[in-house]
């Protein structure tokens, strides 16, 4: 009895050790993610302006002179064909969406989109006719990046290259360098294509006799920079919608051609400047455009870019400018239907 006795005593003793041993602490070991630099830029391009390889310092105008554009009272092609297959739409009832024939009689009207015509009508009953099509030309009925054409003729002046419409991979302009008393501070060498740096070189002129000076930023960039720039921003942390908004893909930058330019810098500061108040009611008159404006962005694809200029020539610009449409919808209503 006894022995039992000193057994259970042993077993309450052991048990009380064990109640009185404190819990091990639990430590969280997993990593803390950083949250994504989204604000390295609010730009469609990068600060760094390497120069283009084997960029010639002078070179002749080229051969292949843009042609004019043409006048609205050509007669335009009615029945481009269209291969973009339409089985991407939301499954919405268009059947019984019936365009008015004045809609069809537009210069823009192409009869191959007509069932496009009616599925973007149905998908946004609150768009007029005449602004559904016009939509559905540019591109806007389609994802962007999703419907890419190669543009045969890039060498134009009036060349419009957005999400939609793609430079070829070889493309390179001839390209002629900058005054570098023309460049803002830091900048290394820039290019442009003959025409835009002539017309810029005259803007930058005539503004310092005003007191002001509008300077180049930045101007051509090699396809394969804008691809490696693009690539960057991305595995940087920030999503691909956020750097499509900002940075354009490679082949599909307007400053593969040589006819655009960044001016003082990309900061929305420069909005304050006397040098964008003026420049933003006279650029035109040189043959600028800023090319992505305020309240288009849904059409552009791209935030405002103040600082962003698209040369044209004064004619072209001109009308842009005074039609208070972007580029897209003016190029779709006036120079699109009849080339």
């Amino acid at each position: 009895m006894k022995k039992i006795y000193i057994s259970l005593l042993a077993v309450i003793l052991a048990l009380s050790v064990v109640s009185c041993t404190p819990a091990a602490q639990v430590v969280d070991v997993s990593p803390t993610t950083p949250s994504p630099n989204v604000t390295d830029g609010l730009d469609n391009q990068d600060n760094s302006q390497p120069e283009p390889s084997n960029t010639p310092v002078s070179t002749p105008e080229p051969e292949n002179t843009p042609l004019p554009t043409p006048k609205p009272t050509e007669k335009p092609k009615k029945n481009e064909p269209d291969s973009s297959p339409v089985s991407d739409f939301p499954d919405v009832e268009w059947e019984s969406i019936v365009i008015p024939e004045e809609f069809l009689n537009l210069s823009y009207y192409y009869s191959a989109k007509h069932e496009r015509y009616q599925r973007y009508k149905a998908l946004n009953p609150d768009y007029d006719f005449d602004k559904a099509i016009l939509y559905v030309n540019i591109g806007l009925d389609k994802p962007y990046y999703n419907d890419i054409r190669e543009i045969k003729e890039p060498d134009r002046l009036d060349v419009l290259v957005n999400k939609y419409n793609k430079l070829p991979d070889n493309y390179k302009p001839q390209l002629e360098e900058i005054p570098s008393s023309l460049l803002a501070p830091g900048v290394g060498k820039q290019y442009l294509r003959k025409e835009a740096k002539e017309a810029f070189e005259k803007m930058h002129n005539d503004a310092k006799k005003l007191g002001l000076n509008i300077t180049v930023y930045g101007t051509y960039r090699s396809i394969q920079t804008q691809h490696d720039i693009w690539n960057r921003k991305v595995k940087s942390g920030r999503t691909v919608e956020d750097v499509d908004r900002l940075n354009s893909r490679g082949g599909h930058s307007e400053h593969h051609t040589g006819l655009a330019v960044d001016v003082i810098k990309n900061d929305y500061t420069m909005e304050s400047s006397k040098e964008f108040e003026w420049y933003k009611t006279n650029a035109h008159k040189y043959g600028f455009i800023i090319r992505y404006p305020k309240g288009k962005e849904n059409i552009t694809g791209y935030s405002y870019e103040p600082w962003h200029l698209r040369y044209l020539g004064p004619e072209l610009a001109t009308a842009v400018y005074e039609s208070g449409l972007s580029y897209e919808e003016y190029y779709a209503i006036y120079i699109e239907p009849f080339i």
